[in-house]
């Protein structure tokens, strides 16, 4: 695969022309669709839209979610880092990245199949075997993959159909589960009650089947594995990550906390304000309003964190790597600055030239966390000047759901500890400029605050 570097405004021309393919490049280099393909029955042509049309749909749950994922990531982080028992003693995690990917497998497995098919064992190792398989996909592939590489990496998913063999024990679990939904579904259709919907995404994706064309459980279960296993490889990376810029900065770590306890105490005294009006028109207090809950890491909370947002950016803009994002080209195009690029070959990006320019700051070299908070530019917000998620009708549909994670992520660790600090303290700049999905190996030592 011949190679162009291209940088500036070189880099929008070429992610808004339809010329160049990002997912086919993507495939060349991962030869993904081989392995999507060994599992799943359905979707299996090449170029459909099922997995991005899944993350969309997914990602409208995120407020139903919201309550569930922020449970378990706070039983999570207790369980995989706890508390030290001395005071102002440290507890010491050695290996920070399987802990988080742990917890995040565990979240996952609940969110998109339930609580009931979660609990057993084989369901949480199938998808962190899964999302091992991704990972392993886009660390070992190289840009420049021989043929002979490709064929043999094809030959073996063909042979063993690894993500089949995860499709059909998360379908086994499921099985007995689905078969009692249906039961008390029918019951209550029956004594003309209504049926307490289960609110995962299995009982969403079931409903829909025809709409996404899955030819049975197995299928489904399939399409689970892959959603599920992305996510908890994706947000474990950059949470990790997160940890490490906590620790490098720790005056980033104050900052967020207070900024935590401050929306947590508007949004307290808001819920007490409703309560009051209710109170005073004879109006009930539902369970929403419910004061166990006024402290919650909710997705109102979560939006008004716009410090913890600009962190977030930040970490994203600083660490990313400069060369990244590749393009295929689908036919020869001659780019604005003459520069011909020819059919079957390949761009990639000189994310750099965009993400460290001034329109960031004079100081765009620098790890500046409070850089957007002003400037109403989210995490999220994608654009020519920042690519971490791509641009335009591209760009990462995944986005919102791992943003949000990684905020709710950030506000519990701010909260339960005063500072954080990198086990090995010479392997700092290695740590904050690891490359994506290849995290170091060392500690990181947290001090409770209570």
């Amino acid at each position: 695969m011949n190679l162009t570097v291209i940088s500036g405004p070189q880099i929008r021309e070429v992610f808004t022309n339809p010329a160049f393919s990002a997912s086919d490049a993507i495939e060349s280099i991962t030869r993904i669709s081989s392995y999507f393909n060994s599992g799943r029955k359905s979707n299996r042509n090449y170029g459909n839209h099922v997995i991005q049309d899944l993350v969309r749909d997914t990602t409208r749950y995120l407020p139903v979610f919201t309550p569930k994922i922020a449970t378990l990531m706070e039983k999570g982080l207790e369980k995989g880092i706890g508390h030290s028992p001395e005071k102002g003693g440290a507890q010491l995690v050695e290996a920070p990245f399987p802990m988080i990917r742990n917890m995040l497998v565990n979240i996952m497995a609940n969110i998109f199949l339930g609580p009931e098919i979660a609990k057993n064992p084989k369901v949480i190792d199938t998808i962190w075997d899964a999302s091992s398989d991704l990972r392993r996909a886009f660390i070992n592939s190289s840009i420049r993959v021989s043929k002979w590489r490709a064929f043999l990496d094809r030959t073996h998913l063909r042979l063993f159909q690894p993500l089949m063999k995860r499709a059909q024990i998360l379908a086994e679990a499921a099985t007995p589960v689905v078969l009692e939904r249906r039961r008390l579904e029918a019951l209550a259709n029956e004594s003309g009650v209504a049926w307490e919907r289960p609110d995962d995404v299995l009982q969403s994706m079931l409903e829909d089947s025809s709409k996404y064309g899955f030819e049975d459980l197995e299928d489904v279960c399939a399409h689970i594995s892959i959603l599920a296993g992305a996510y908890a490889f994706a947000m474990a990376d950059t949470a990790t990550n997160i940890l490490y810029f906590l620790a490098a900065f720790p005056e980033c770590v104050e900052k967020l906390y207070e900024e935590v306890q401050q929306v947590l105490d508007a949004v307290q005294a808001e819920r007490e304000q409703t309560r009051q009006e209710y109170r005073m028109e004879g109006k009930p207090i539902d369970e929403a309003l419910d004061p166990a809950h006024d402290r919650d890491m909710s997705v109102e909370a979560l939006k008004r964190m716009v410090y913890m947002d600009s962190f977030l950016r930040e970490v994203f803009r600083y660490r990313i790597e400069h060369l990244r994002i590749v393009h295929l080209a689908m036919e020869d195009v001659t780019l604005s600055s003459g520069i011909v690029i020819s059919k079957g070959s390949a761009v990639i990006s000189n994310t750099r030239s965009v993400h460290h320019t001034p329109e960031h700051g004079d100081d765009s070299a620098e790890f500046r966390p409070w850089r957007y908070a002003e400037k109403h530019k989210t995490a999220t917000k994608i654009g020519p000047d920042y690519l971490v998620f791509g641009m335009g009708r591209r760009a990462c549909p995944a986005r919102f759901m791992n943003i949000q994670g990684l905020k709710m992520f950030s506000a519990f660790i701010v909260s339960k500890y005063s500072k954080l600090e990198i086990q090995d303290p010479s392997r700092t700049k290695a740590a904050i400029h690891s490359r994506l999905n290849d995290p170091i190996d060392t500690g990181v030592n947290f001090y409770s605050r209570a």
